[in-house]
C-alpha cells in the first residue's frame, strides 16, 4: 500500500501539483436504535476508500474513490488535476499551504474490549435494556429512544511533504432520550456517553445514570413552571458553559470563517474580546474525550489551542491553508468526516478554563437571577455574532437562595457582549457534551465543557413576563 500511495503522490507532482495529500480509510461499524420497545434500526457496515487532493496552479482539485486500486487512484489523480486546472483561471485568491515538518508515525487507540468481540445480539440486548429502564420508569413516559454506535478502523494520511501516518482507532457512543407527557405538557431529556475506546464505554455506563436519569429529568420537568422572560443575571452549569463556548464562540474561532469574513473575531487578535476572567481553549490532546486525537487529517500533530487568554484574543484554529493565508503556524485543527470529504477547520474539545469561585459563592452573591442547567442545543450566526442556547431546566435565585424550577428556558444575545459580562468563573470543570458537530455537511466528534459561570444582564426567553418583581 505504501508504494502505491507514494507512486500516486509522485505522479501528482509530475502533473504539476505544488502540494498533494492522500487519505486512505478502512473500517467497520455497528449502529443500534431502539424506540418504544421495538428495534428501529440494527445495522452493520464496512467502508473503505481514498480521497486525493491536489493544488495545481493555485487551484484545488479533489476526487474520492471507494476502491483503493492503482487504476482507481490514477482516475482520482486525473479527475483532481483536471478539476484544479479547469478552476485555475477563475480563482481570485490562489490556494496555498503552510509547510510543516513531515511526520512518520503509527498510532493506536487501545480498546479494553473490542466491540467486534461482543456478539451483536449482546450489544442489541444491552440497548433494549437501557430503553426498557427509561420506558418503564413511569406511565407518563410516552416515548423512549436508545441508540448505540461503534466504529473500528484505520486511516493512512500521506502527503508530498513526506508525511506518512498510520492511525488505528475505535470509538463507541450510547444515548438515551426520554419524553414525558402530562395533559398538554410534553417534556424530554437525554443522557449520553461518547468517547474513543471500545465496548467498555458501554460496559462502564451506569444504566441508572443514563436511562434512569433521562426519564427522571423528563418527569421532573413536567412539574416545573414555564420559564420566565426578561433580563437576568444567570449562573450556568458546565454543560451550558460547554454549549455556549462551542456554539457561540468556537465556530467564530475557526480560521476558515475568519478568512471568509464570516467571523466577528476577524482582525481582533491582541484585542480584549471577553471578560478578563475568561480563558478559552480548544484541546484535542486531552485524554479520553470525544474530540481527542493525536494528528489531524492533514497530518499535523494535535496541540492545545489557546484562543483567548484572560479576555484577549490570541489565535484561531487552523488548517494548512488558513495558516498560510494568515501567516501563522498550522496547529492541527483540520478534519474530515471520511475519505469522501476534504479536511476543513474543526473544533475538538472546547472549554473555558477554571477560575477561583465556587458555585455556592456565586449563588449567595446573586440577588435576582436564574441557575441554568443542562445544555440542549444551540445555534450561532457567526457573521453577526448572534447566538441562542436552549437549556434543560432553570431555577430561580432570589437573595442568594435557589428556588422554583422552570422548564423551556433559553438565552440569547451577542457573543462578545455576553462574554464581556462574565463576572465569576468556577474552580472546577467537567465535560458532558460528547457528540457530533455538523459543519458544511460533515459531522465530526467533539466535546465541550468548563466550569460554572455567572453572567450579568442576560436576555432569557420564556413564557412568563415577571417584570422587575420576584422570579421565584
Amino acid at each position: 500500500m505504501r508504494d502505491l500511495i507514494q507512486e500516486t503522490l509522485d505522479a501528482a507532482r509530475a502533473r504539476g501539483a505544488s502540494f498533494a495529500d492522500l487519505r486512505v480509510t478502512d473500517g467497520e461499524g455497528t449502529s443500534v436504535k431502539i424506540e418504544d420497545g421495538r428495534a428501529d434500526e440494527i445495522a452493520s457496515a464496512a467502508r473503505s476508500g481514498a480521497g486525493l487532493r491536489v493544488l495545481v496552479d493555485g487551484a484545488w482539485g479533489f476526487a474520492p474513490t471507494n476502491t483503493v486500486t492503482k487504476p482507481e487512484l490514477q482516475r482520482c489523480l486525473d479527475d483532481a488535476v483536471a478539476m484544479a486546472k479547469a478552476a485555475a483561471g477563475s480563482v481570485s485568491e490562489p490556494g496555498m499551504v503552510a509547510e510543516v515538518e513531515p511526520v512518520e508515525v503509527t498510532t493506536k487507540i487501545e480498546a479494553r474490549v473490542d466491540p467486534r468481540d461482543v456478539p451483536l445480539a449482546d450489544r442489541v440486548q444491552a440497548i433494549f435494556e437501557l430503553e426498557r429502564i427509561a420506558r418503564e420508569r413511569d406511565e407518563r413516559i410516552v416515548n423512549t429512544n436508545a441508540a448505540y454506535t461503534d466504529g473500528v478502523g484505520s486511516l493512512i494520511i500521506a502527503n508530498t511533504f513526506g508525511t506518512y501516518i498510520q492511525a488505528e482507532a475505535v470509538r463507541c457512543a450510547v444515548r438515551v432520550i426520554a419524553t414525558a407527557q402530562s395533559g398538554d405538557t410534553r417534556q424530554y431529556a437525554h443522557r449520553s456517553n461518547a468517547r474513543p475506546g471500545g465496548y467498555e464505554v458501554m460496559l462502564d455506563a451506569d444504566p441508572e445514570e443514563i436511562a434512569g436519569e433521562a426519564a427522571d429529568k423528563a418527569l421532573e420537568l413536567l412539574d416545573a413552571a414555564p420559564a420566565p422572560a426578561g433580563s437576568f443575571d444567570i449562573i450556568i452549569d458546565p454543560r451550558v458553559t460547554g454549549l455556549l463556548v462551542h456554539e457561540a464562540f468556537g465556530h467564530n474561532a475557526e480560521a476558515d470563517a475568519v478568512w471568509a469574513g464570516e467571523s466577528i473575531l476577524a482582525g481582533k487578535e491582541g484585542q480584549q474580546v471577553c471578560s478578563p476572567l475568561v480563558t478559552i481553549v480548544d484541546d484535542p490532546t486531552l485524554e479520553d474525550l470525544n474530540g481527542s486525537f493525536k494528528y489531524d487529517h492533514e497530518g499535523v500533530p494535535a496541540v492545545r489551542h489557546e484562543i483567548v487568554n484572560e479576555g484577549v484574543l490570541v489565535g484561531y484554529l487552523h488548517s494548512l491553508e488558513t495558516a498560510a493565508r494568515l501567516g501563522v503556524q498550522p496547529n492541527g485543527a483540520a478534519r474530515a468526516q471520511g475519505h469522501q470529504y476534504e479536511p476543513i477547520v474543526r473544533m475538538s474539545n472546547t472549554l473555558i478554563e477554571p477560575g477561583d469561585a465556587t458555585l455556592d459563592e456565586m449563588i449567595a452573591d446573586t440577588k435576582r437571577g436564574l441557575l441554568l442547567k443542562g445544555g440542549y442545543w444551540g445555534y450561532v450566526f457567526t457573521a453577526r455574532g448572534q447566538f441562542t442556547c436552549n437549556v434543560e431546566n432553570a431555577y430561580a435565585i432570589e437573595n442568594g437562595q435557589v428556588g422554583q424550577q422552570y422548564r423551556n428556558a433559553s438565552f440569547a444575545g451577542l457573543t462578545l457582549e455576553m462574554l464581556s459580562h462574565v463576572d465569576a468563573v468556577g474552580s472546577e470543570i467537567s465535560f458532558d457534551l460528547g457528540g457530533t458537530c455538523g459543519k458544511n455537511g460533515q459531522g465530526m466528534p467533539v466535546d465541550a465543557g468548563g466550569p460554572h459561570m455567572r453572567i450579568r444582564d442576560v436576555v432569557v426567553g420564556g413564557q412568563q413576563d415577571l417584570g422587575e418583581g420576584c422570579c421565584s
